[in-house]
């Protein structure tokens, strides 16, 4: 896996993008990373069709590879590790520095960034105990949690081990003498998306939770479980040429959705390696 983005590597990267400046003047740029107060907060009960809401204990994230660039395809940056992020701790709504540097100006709309695991990881904002999780586990995602509806209450654990990269993200951070900062933005919504083909799936949790009553009912949705519930039957989670057959493997596979920019731009490829 090729190394994180420091903040000083960007300078480098932004004298190769410096035609896209058009004149501006140059700036801070800050690049950032954030799961919204979906992650920070939870998830209510009015985005689930079924009435179920969602909190997070812990939603960690191996980041590397983070370029930007004006006008150009992104190129890869220097740096010494991958980092782990816990996009679950409170940011007060701005999220985690993940580079920044003084750079030339133009308008920074070439993102991208790869979610994977890494061996060698350090901490971003996570604990010792989080890097080790994550990379003892080889995993890229790791999100830990609480549905609740009434009085029923379903918790989950859950480590995803893929990889995925980002590209051709459409960032807004214009640099024109003063400081822009563009944002990693992970929707963890999608987690519970019902459909992996349609324009606006349902956010949905019933699925998920019967199949910790068709398993040990201990109260915990393990991923034995999920994989155990096969998608053949059950007309709303359509799974299109996907080739995905149970629960489980419908979860992991929208994992690879997850990124966007800016709160709800989009990246124009995401390829699952």
């Amino acid at each position: 896996m090729k190394p994180h983005a420091l903040p000083a590597t960007l300078v480098a990267l932004a004298l190769g993008a410096a035609c896209g400046g058009d004149d501006l003047a140059g700036g801070a740029l800050s690049v950032r990373v954030h799961g919204e107060a979906f992650a920070e907060e939870g998830i209510p009960a009015d985005v689930f069709v079924d009435g179920w809401a969602v909190t997070f204990d812990r939603v960690l994230i191996a980041l590397g590879d983070v370029t930007a660039a004006a006008g150009h395809e992104p190129v890869a940056l220097e740096a010494p590790e991958v980092r782990i992020w816990d996009l679950a701790a409170s940011s007060g709504g701005a999220g985690f520095e993940v580079a920044s540097a003084e750079v030339p100006g133009g308008a920074y709309d070439h993102i991208a960034f790869r979610v994977a695991p890494a061996a060698d990881a350090t901490a971003g904002n996570a604990s010792a105990e989080d890097v080790e999780l994550m990379t003892g586990g080889g995993l890229s995602l790791y999100v830990e949690g609480a549905a609740e509806r009434g009085g029923e209450r379903k918790s989950f654990r859950w480590g995803f081990s893929g990889a995925t990269s980002y590209r051709h993200c459409e960032g807004t951070a214009v640099i024109d003498g003063g400081p822009a900062t563009t944002t990693l933005t992970m929707h963890l919504d999608h987690l519970f998306y019902d459909d992996l083909v349609a324009a606006e799936p349902n956010v949905a949790f019933d699925l998920i939770a019967a199949a910790d009553d068709a398993g040990d009912r201990d109260g915990e949705v393990t991923a034995l479980e999920l994989a155990a519930v096969d998608l053949a039957t059950e007309e709303r989670y359509q799974v299109g040429s996907t080739g995905v057959e149970d629960l489980w493997s419908f979860i992991d596979h929208q994992t690879a959705t997850i990124g966007h920019i800016d709160g709800e731009g989009h990246c124009g490829e995401a390829e699952r390696e």
